[in-house]
């Protein structure tokens, strides 16, 4: 064995030494750049909605005003009637507008954005920046359309379990009392989501707006995650280089944008009967699949199969230990997700179905 001679190479030994540490730091720093810095943020107006149970909520407004006027997406005063987590009335004022595009024609009951003034916010402890929340609401009244709002929010519950650079979402059963008495009170589940600019400041980014940005300038592990997500509830309405659907932020720990799904009530493991295919996308039912992701080189895709299996118990758990949801609907919603797993589970399958039908440039 031949052993460094000290006496005659002493700056030989001192250069290998610098250079093992230098490359020892760099690595350590490129492994570090792979990781999400998570800053505790708070308290929010969302964290104050948040608990491990449903939230109960009365809105108290102009509601027939609100929903014949959803196009024009005008701001109406709104009483938000609440217990905190110590179980005290609660009873804030705020103004509550419509949002969205598709959902505003052809639901009767569109999404919502509330928001409280950051001044108010202010004198009751709470985060001024980030003042408005959005709301998903059923799309129409009764049993069925609250189902939907249950899958869709179990989906996002998927995604926050697959990836934390993600929205995080509280379910919410509301009580509607129409201020002018023209509608009879009625009752829906909802889900509260995280306000975008808390989101990005909690998973230490900025969000950006980019008119249009080219797949290939996306964090690629992270935009393969999430088209590979989409295919797996059978999404096609998305796009990243579009930014459908799909919100884009510069987080300081990623040397390129990283790209985040939201929106999924279009996907097929929810399968809400107005659902549609994205825009050029020619398939006869919305529980087709169709992978959009990028094209990458081969054998980079299937790095992300063990990350999906490993999953596979944490995701059927999420919806199986679900209360509010029928049996036969999670059932439904299961097997829906075992059709993904074959495909993953087949090398074959998966480059005919996956691998070998991407795109280009992405979606």
């Amino acid at each position: 064995m031949m052993y460094p001679n000290f006496k005659t190479k002493p700056a030989s030994l001192i250069i290998a030494l610098f250079l093992a540490v230098f490359f020892l730091l760099s690595s350590t720093k490129v492994m570090l750049a792979q990781e999400t810095t998570v800053i505790e943020v708070g308290p929010t107006l969302f964290k104050n909605f948040q608990r491990n149970d449903i939230l109960k909520m009365t809105l108290t407004t102009a509601t027939k005003q609100l929903v014949n006027k959803k196009f024009k997406e005008e701001w109406q005063p709104i009483k938000l009637s609440f217990q905190d987590s110590a179980g005290t009335d609660m009873e804030w004022e705020a103004k509550v507008r419509t949002r969205g595009n598709i959902r505003k024609q052809v639901c009767y009951y569109p999404p919502l954005k509330l928001k409280l003034k950051k001044k108010w916010l202010v004198e009751n402890g709470l985060d001024s920046s980030f003042n408005d929340l959005k709301l998903v609401v059923g799309c129409k009244k009764g049993d069925f359309y609250g189902k939907l709002v249950l899958k869709e929010y179990l989906v996002y519950k998927l995604y926050e379990e697959l990836t934390g650079i993600s929205f995080r979402t509280q379910l919410a059963e509301i009580d509607f009392i129409d201020t002018e008495n023209k509608w009879k009170p009625f009752t829906t589940y909802a889900f509260l989501i995280e306000n975008e600019d808390e989101m990005a400041t909690r998973l230490n980014a900025k969000c950006a707006k980019p008119k249009r940005l080219r797949s290939k300038y996306l964090y690629a592990d992270q935009l393969d995650k999430m088209t590979l997500f989409e295919y797996m509830i059978g999404n096609t309405d998305w796009s990243a280089i579009g930014s459908h659907n799909v919100r884009i932020i510069k987080c300081k720990d990623y040397s390129l944008p990283l790209p985040i799904a939201y929106d999924f009530d279009y996907a097929g493991l929810v399968d809400a009967p107005y659902a549609v295919h994205g825009k050029g996308i020619d398939l006869e039912h919305v529980t087709q699949r169709l992978y959009l992701g990028m094209c990458r080189e081969k054998g980079t895709l299937e790095k992300q199969i063990p990350l999906f299996q490993e999953k596979k118990a944490a995701f059927y758990k999420i919806i199986e230990d679900f209360p509010h949801l029928a049996a036969k609907d999670k059932k439904t919603m299961i097997n829906y997700l075992d059709e993904f797993y074959d495909i993953l589970n087949s090398p074959k399958a998966f480059r005919r179905n996956i691998a070998e039908l991407c795109r280009a440039e992405g979606r």
